[in-house]
């Protein structure tokens, strides 16, 4: 990933390890092969038939549904549900009992529900606890006589009414993995798990989740070993990890920097003109400290003019890492971080992704980045291509100096808009058909062609970035067979373990189309075998409101034939410019940069970031440390000759 770690409507990840909870994974590697997922006729993938998606719709029906009818192409009426109006001539005339409904033969006692108080996921309702209960917030006892106090119907957390607003954590089945520990793990840097065991109470004894007694004779409870929290077994997994941390006094620490920063906000003498008031300004435009006191910022205070980003470097020398002011985090990921940085005493201002030596070594990645840097290098000759300004390193990480792509990538927008018209998906593809074509040129075969690695320049036009995955020297008959890229964007032929060319390009460019176009993947599984079985044997479902050159051009790049598929020199469809759907495009006037693109990024000042994901722009621009015993170990024989600047790329 270039700037972010970001699917159609999921969050997307890059590593194999990961979940596929909304993040795309990336191969690399030898791994299963597919080559039996081209037959549809009852394939099984781990001793499960594979079918395809519209032979598993739910044609069920509840009898109370009588009026609605489902249909799969053909007949607007379904065989399986009968039409009511129909059934309605061969009625008795008072017989309606039946058609809209079951027919009345039993009595229907009253429901009432019990009022729900929902906070922050928990669903509290009063309750009158008939044993002694102590509050899981505040730790004092449940008094009254009535209802007490409330509890929560998921989690039974039991709290005062005065306190159930309070409670820090949110509520879920497992609160290990809930999102209040993530939330609290990543906001606050609390993730610490308690350290329970079972534990013999001579006196009685409190649950700190439910509040209730912890009943029996011996062995009653877990007591945690750190911070002497108790609770109930069943208790166990449904305790967030907040050992050693007091729920009320973090709480009312919260409220009073609240409170005092209301009351300075509302205080005499105050005002909202960031000139008069420069700590105002800072926090009006959430900036950090190093973004504004950067030359380039300080620059645009003076001038308010927005210099677009550096595509050149001053002079022709070896850079190191004390020659940037790092600024953002501009995305981050296992492989290392994604930063905005400023040469030191200029106006230039860059993207600098950060490699972890430890990390490259690890997953034998050495080969793939210094292809990266190869690639990047030959970007520069090209105008939707991401250009390369320098290489160097450090004992403990490696650097690309790249140009900042400040309009963020295509998933960034897609999320946003939910598709693109097909003028701007046209735009957008000629521009990916330009760059992808210089690279087959050159005998490269991409292999990660995603929204994510799609960024917009400056002016709004697009730029293809991230080339670890890149296959060299792919000429004439020779061919590659890596199992490698994002699934949702491999092509049949890479799923099915064969050989393969720069077609596989076409295919993923098809894909992104595709989602472009319709804002969701031609494609879908409940896990990657689905996936794949899908992509090897379905055809993807083309809605009738798009144009019909758009029907044709997604259904000829999706064609699961190499030999056949539009992009192959081979193919009976011709040339990619020819076809009618790209017929508006002036090409030659696209080759030069000269056509007007469809979206031009809005940028308050020259180093924004607002179309990055501030789940990392909030964060504080630095390098994650390597222990120095795993620093030590490191063989940097393999990183010689890695530092590179770009004689293309500079200005004297």
């Amino acid at each position: 990933m270039m700037f972010t770690g970001s699917s159609v409507n999921k969050q997307r990840k890059s590593s194999s390890g990961d979940k596929r909870n909304g993040e795309r994974r990336r191969y690399n590697g030898k791994n299963t092969r597919y080559s039996d997922l081209g037959d549809n006729s009852g394939t099984k993938i781990h001793g499960k038939p594979r079918v395809p998606r519209h032979h598993n719709m739910v044609q069920k029906m509840s009898q109370s549904d009588g009026m609605v009818s489902y249909s799969l192409g053909g007949s607007s009426t379904s065989p399986l549900i009968p039409n009511p109006f129909e059934v309605e001539r061969d009625r008795p005339e008072n017989d309606f009992s039946k058609i809209f409904g079951r027919e009345i033969n039993r009595r229907r006692g009253a429901v009432k529900h019990q009022r729900v108080h929902s906070v922050k996921g928990h669903k509290f309702v009063a309750k009158f606890f008939r044993q002694p209960t102590f509050c899981a917030f505040c730790k004092d006892f449940l008094w009254g006589f009535g209802k007490q106090g409330y509890q929560c119907q998921s989690c039974q957390t039991a709290v005062h009414k005065k306190c159930h607003d309070k409670l820090l954590s949110k509520c879920s089945g497992s609160g290990i993995n809930s999102e209040s520990t993530i939330y609290l793990r990543e906001r606050f840097k609390v993730d610490v798990p308690h350290r329970f065991k079972i534990h013999n109470y001579m006196s009685p004894t409190f649950c700190d989740h439910c509040g209730s007694l912890l009943y029996g004779l011996y062995r009653q409870g877990l007591k945690c070993e750190e911070c002497d929290v108790n609770c109930h077994k069943k208790c166990e997994k449904l305790m967030a990890n907040l050992c050693g941390i007091n729920q009320k006094l973090v709480v009312e620490a919260i409220e009073k920097v609240r409170k005092g920063s209301i009351d300075s906000r509302d205080s005499p003498g105050s005002t909202l003109n960031p000139a008069l008031n420069p700590a105002f300004a800072l926090d009006y435009n959430d900036l950090p400290e190093e973004v504004s006191q950067s030359s380039t910022y300080q620059s645009f205070q003076r001038s308010g003019r927005i210099t677009p980003p550096a595509t050149t470097i001053p002079r022709f020398r070896k850079y190191c890492v004390d020659d940037f002011n790092f600024l953002k985090v501009l995305g981050k990921g296992s492989f290392g971080k994604v930063l905005l940085a400023e040469l030191k005493g200029t106006e230039y201002y860059y993207a600098v992704k950060c490699l972890k030596k430890d990390v490259v070594l690890e997953d034998d990645d050495v080969e793939c980045t210094l292809i990266e840097r190869k690639v990047l290098a030959l970007g520069t000759k090209h105008p939707y291509l991401c250009h390369l300004l320098c290489t160097f390193q450090t004992e403990s990480h490696l650097f690309f100096v790249m140009e900042y792509l400040n309009g963020g990538d295509l998933m960034f927008h897609i999320q946003a808009e939910r598709r693109f018209s097909e003028a701007r998906a046209r735009f957008y593809g000629a521009e990916i058909v330009s760059g992808l074509k210089f690279l087959h040129n050159k005998g490269i075969v991409y292999r990660d062609l995603k929204l994510d690695n799609i960024l917009l320049d400056f002016d709004g036009h697009v730029r293809i970035a991230d080339f670890g995955m890149c296959k060299l020297q792919i000429f004439l008959d020779r061919m590659a067979d890596t199992f490698c890229g994002t699934p949702d964007y491999m092509a049949p032929e890479i799923i099915k373990g064969q050989h393969y060319n720069q077609c596989v390009d076409w295919w993923s460019f098809g894909v992104l189309l595709y989602e472009m176009l319709l804002g969701q993947s031609p494609f879908s599984g409940c896990d990657e075998d689905e996936l794949f079985w899908s992509i090897c044997n379905e055809k993807p479902v083309i809605p009738r409101f798009l144009s019909a050159d758009a029907n044709s051009v997604l259904t000829q790049f999706l064609e699961k034939d190499a030999n056949k598929r539009l992009g192959n020199r081979f193919s009976p469809h011709g040339d990619i410019q020819d076809h009618p759907f790209f017929q508006p495009i002036d090409w030659p006037a696209l080759e030069a940069r000269k056509l007007e693109p469809p979206f031009r990024p809005n940028l308050q000042h020259p180093l924004d970031t607002q179309y990055f994901d501030k789940t990392f722009t909030t964060e504080r621009a630095k390098l994650t440390p390597i222990e120095t015993p795993i620093m030590q170990s490191m063989d940097q024989v393999q990183f010689q000759g890695f530092s590179y600047t770009n004689p293309n790329a500079t200005d004297k």
